[in-house]
């Protein structure tokens, strides 16, 4: 009986030292490299805020990380950053000779230099206390950094990486350059949940996941390309393309080869022939881009995995209506998918078995989707556009984004915080493209020149279930100056001016055109009458021509018949002598000659000669002032282009004295000896 109640008291406290024991983790540790965050390789602190961001003290200054892109900010000089730690929305650094608080602005991290911190700032965690001694293995490696997640203790060194212990200090793993991580020298380890931690490593930073919902079991250089699995219990079996291996699931298990006589019993047979999606689904469009999934693998209960490019979905079939449980893009993981042979390989309702090209890969679905609940959202970290005069950075809350049309480029960054495991992120711009683009991890959205406009980007993120989160950003690209409405004001303002001056051009045109036609009217009017005016002169003057023509032919015919009566006066006289009376013979010839010598019909003459010719008989008078009577007489004569017997008869003179008078009329004119005297005074 005592016997007995030893053996059930041993039994108890085995049992009771096995449920204390924590099992191996199995660890997933993603490295990230100065062509990663583009600054010097040494990292020596890090603070967590809650809004997801990580930033790391940096050699090169202070790094920033949204769980999509890193930025650096350095400070003064390009000194160091030593130590880092957040409170109250300040981020606060440190090094041998400078404290300083930076503030967010417009996205961007401003920094302050200062004196002294707040004494509630703290750059170094608290101790953390192990309640065990530390093995001589860790202790030769010289402890550098203690961290805990109250059940696993994380212990790094100078020379041997990283060690992870449980609360006896047994070690479950240890991390060095050998084995997954990037250098042997731990410089501090942040806590970020109680399954995950941040390394600041002497040559860049690792993420270390803990029990992650994908496993690396085997690296393919070791294995070679999964081609076929099975499961018993505990035991995993594989086919490769190497042989045929065995494994525990256990976190610390390698493979080892075996023979394929204990392997086969245990690995997948297809049974039945694979249907294809169009088979499977009667709406392929519900099922995305798994429509175009070439790649179908049944999982058991109604379950199957389509597979396309580094993606694969699993779906639910119920009367040919797929249900989405869960999506892996393994670009989250910085896996890939091989491109031939078998991909998928599910052992149990839960485990599935995925060849890549980097190895095998376990995944637990239940542990994938659970924590895939509560995924946090997107959120914008930088706005920035540049143009001609430079960069202009925009407040992160701006809600509608304004842009010049002349910008050149427009920056975007969009992080998914560091609390999620799928970083990837997709975007579209509506009204440019109705697509959305490829994933990418990059934060970094980029556009060129949009045309003026309304826009919407949206940005969505990868989750494992469900829809996938987006967040909508509006954008207006503002137009020129010169197409804005109000210079369609002043265009439409001075287009009606330019009309208005145009009609009023038109108008005065018009205006002058009339004044014009009318006056050309009234000057063909005016010429009209003078011409008729000039008409009835010239009638008038011909008619005064006339009568002086006529007045002087009378003139000249009564003077010659005068005369020739005169003349036969003297025959008579001279043939009857004294039997004609003196008395008479006086009387005749005195009555004849006063009529040949009346002066009032020289008179009348030059009064019709000046109306006909123009005052010409005053024109010589001013000319020449020593003309006579008589001389100006015989010129008047000669303009009507009489001849000399015609003139001889008006003077009652003998043709030698005109004459001679002629001659003297040509000395008083100055002409010269080859001018004619009648074209002299007609043309005077």
């Amino acid at each position: 009986m005592y016997r007995l109640l030893i053996i059930l008291i041993s039994f108890l406290f085995t049992v009771h030292t096995v449920c204390a024991s924590v099992a191996i983790p199995y660890v997933f540790v993603k490295n990230y490299t100065v062509d990663d965050y583009k600054a010097s390789c040494q990292n020596w602190g890090f603070s967590l805020t809650p809004d997801g961001m990580l930033y790391v003290a940096n050699n090169s200054g202070l790094l920033a990380f949204d769980g999509n892109t890193w930025r650096l900010y350095s400070l003064p000089g390009q000194e160091e950053v030593t130590g880092v730690t957040n409170y109250n929305d300040t981020i606060y650094t440190r090094n041998e000779t400078m404290l300083g608080s930076w503030n967010d602005k417009d996205g961007t991290l401003r920094y302050r230099p200062l004196n002294t911190v707040p004494p509630e700032v703290r750059f170094t965690p608290p101790a953390v206390e192990t309640p065990f001694t530390l093995p001589k293995e860790i202790q030769d490696a010289q402890p550098s950094a203690f961290a805990t997640n109250g059940t696993l203790f994380f212990i790094g060194t100078l020379t041997q990486g990283l060690y992870i212990t449980d609360s006896d200090g047994t070690i479950l793993q240890h991390l060095s350059l050998q084995n997954q991580l990037q250098d042997n020298i731990v410089r501090f380890i942040c806590v970020q949940d109680t399954r995950q931690i941040w390394v600041a490593l002497d040559n860049g930073l690792s993420q270390i996941s803990f029990d992650p919902p994908i496993t690396l079991l085997g690296k393919r250089s070791a294995i070679g390309k999964l081609a076929n699995a099975g499961l018993d219990g505990e035991e995993l079996y594989i086919q490769t393309n190497l042989g045929y291996f065995k494994r525990s699931l256990g976190a610390t298990s390698p493979f080892v080869p075996v023979n394929e006589a204990e392997a086969q019993p245990y690995l997948k047979t297809d049974k039945a022939p694979v249907p294809d999606v169009k088979q499977l689904f009667r709406n392929t469009e519900a099922l995305g881009i798994f429509a175009q999934a070439g790649l179908v693998y049944p999982a058991g209960d109604d379950l199957y995995w389509l597979s396309i490019g580094n993606e694969a979905g699993l779906f639910h079939v119920a009367d040919g209506i797929g249900t989405l449980k869960c999506r892996l893009l393994f670009d989250n993981y910085n896996m890939n998918l091989v491109t031939r042979g078998k991909r998928i390989i599910p052992l149990n309702d839960s485990l599935v078995l995925v060849s890549a090209m980097q190895g095998a890969l376990l995944i637990n679905i239940r542990e994938l989707i659970g924590n895939s609940l509560g995924s946090t959202p997107l959120k914008i970290s930088g706005l920035e556009y540049v143009d001609a005069s430079g960069i202009h950075r925009l407040p992160i809350n701006t809600q509608h984004i304004s842009l010049p049309h002349d910008f050149q480029e427009f920056n975007v960054w969009a992080g998914t915080t560091i609390f999620t495991s799928n970083h990837q992120i997709s975007y579209k711009i509506e009204g440019v493209s109705s697509d959305w683009s490829a994933w990418q991890h990059d934060g970094k959205i980029t556009f060129l020149q949009l045309p003026e406009g309304r826009y919407e980007l949206k940005v969505r993120k990868y989750v494992i279930k469900g829809p996938y989160p987006e967040l909508t950003l509006p954008i207006e690209v503002r137009p020129p100056w010169y197409n804005t409405v109000w210079a369609w004001l002043v265009y439409i303002a001075l287009v009606w001016f330019l009309v208005q001056a145009v009609l009023r051009y038109n108008l005065r045109n018009l205006h002058k055109e009339e004044q014009e036609k009318a006056e050309a009217e009234r000057q063909a009017e005016q010429q009209q009458m003078q011409l008729i005016k000039n008409q009835m002169l010239e009638a008038e003057l011909q008619n005064k021509n006339n009568e002086l023509t006529l007045q002087t032919t009378a003139l000249v015919k009564r003077n010659q018949a005068v005369q020739s009566l005169l003349e036969e006066l003297e025959k008579q006289k001279e043939t009857l002598g004294e039997r004609y009376p003196n008395k008479l013979y006086i009387r005749m010839k005195t009555l004849m000659e006063e009529t040949l010598n009346n002066q009032a019909d020289w008179v009348l003459f030059e009064s019709y000669f000046n109306s006909t010719h123009q005052n010409f008989m005053d024109r010589l008078r001013q000319r020449y002032s020593d003309l006579t009577t008589g001389d100006l007489r015989i010129c008047c004569l000669l303009r009507m282009n009489l001849s000399t017997k015609e003139i001889a008869s008006l003077m009652n003179v003998s043709v030698r004295a005109i004459e001679l008078r002629r001659y003297r009329l040509r000395r008083r004119l100055e002409l010269e000896g080859d001018t004619n005297l009648v074209d002299f005074l007609m043309g005077f």
